[in-house]
């Protein structure tokens, strides 16, 4: 795995869960690490965030209403809302864009699993976005700290957790897993475990064409979760910066 800053990926958004940490590792990432455009929208803000780089690759990160998977549906048309503005003030065509969906599969916040099915199968493609509702749904179990830990802890994919908070509470527990430390080595790493994690589940992996492999992946995982009560940790984030071309695979 090798990171590539050069790479051109045109505009990309991401709609995620939190209010915090998505914003927090995708801001260091996008904008520490490889200097991008960046712009974003919480929730819990009033006002839109936008960075000062200028690049040819920008990227868009706006949440949901709740923290709720369900909230993907925008039934009260909050993301709608969003993206128009995005769109109208700040001249990035979401219809012409990359998106990813990032949430977590905690078994106490992301309940219902009939929902999440649904999603996983619409919700297939990065680039299928004419309606606004597409876009590649990409879990992490049990929740987005899987990415922060595999940044940093070797073969982390061998690591077990039953809900997000007891990965907070181990991120707390280890200091050498911080925001602040991400790097281009340690995203090099975080993929490599996601690859391993992948090669030793056997699932066969197409990553341009993932929305299989990702319902077989969310299977094995809920499988695994009804033998030992625990998710093996494992976040897909990855994905999305392979798919894009920011690593490539050597």
């Amino acid at each position: 795995m090798k990171i590539n800053k050069d790479k051109s990926i045109g505009r990309v958004l991401f709609i995620v869960e939190g209010a915090r940490t998505e914003f927090s590792l995708l801001r260091r990432i996008f904008c520490d690490v490889l200097g991008y455009e960046y712009i974003e929208k919480r929730r819990s803000r009033a006002k839109f965030f936008q960075n000062k780089n200028k690049h040819s690759s920008k990227i868009a990160v706006i949440n949901t209403e709740h923290s709720n998977i369900s909230d993907i549906l925008d039934e009260n048309d909050y993301l709608d809302d969003v993206i128009a503005e995005l769109v109208t003030k700040y001249s990035f065509p979401v219809d012409r864009s990359a998106v990813y969906y990032l949430f977590d599969r905690d078994p106490k916040s992301n309940v219902d699993t009939n929902l999440i099915v649904g999603l996983l199968n619409s919700l297939k493609n990065p680039y299928e976005n004419d309606e606004l509702m597409g876009g590649l749904l990409l879990l992490s179990y049990p929740s987005i700290e899987a990415y922060t830990v595999s940044n940093f802890i070797e073969d982390s994919h061998n690591m077990e957790f039953s809900l997000g908070k007891d990965v907070k509470d181990y991120i707390t527990a280890n200091k050498q897993i911080q925001f602040n430390m991400v790097s281009e080595s340690t995203i090099e790493k975080a993929a490599r475990e996601l690859m391993k994690y992948l090669e030793e589940e056997r699932v066969q992996t197409d990553i341009d064409y993932f929305g299989e492999v990702n319902s077989k992946i969310f299977l094995k995982q809920e499988k695994y979760f009804e033998s030992h009560a625990k998710y093996k940790l494992v976040s897909l984030l990855s994905v999305a910066f392979i798919q894009l071309g920011i690593i490539e695979i050597q």
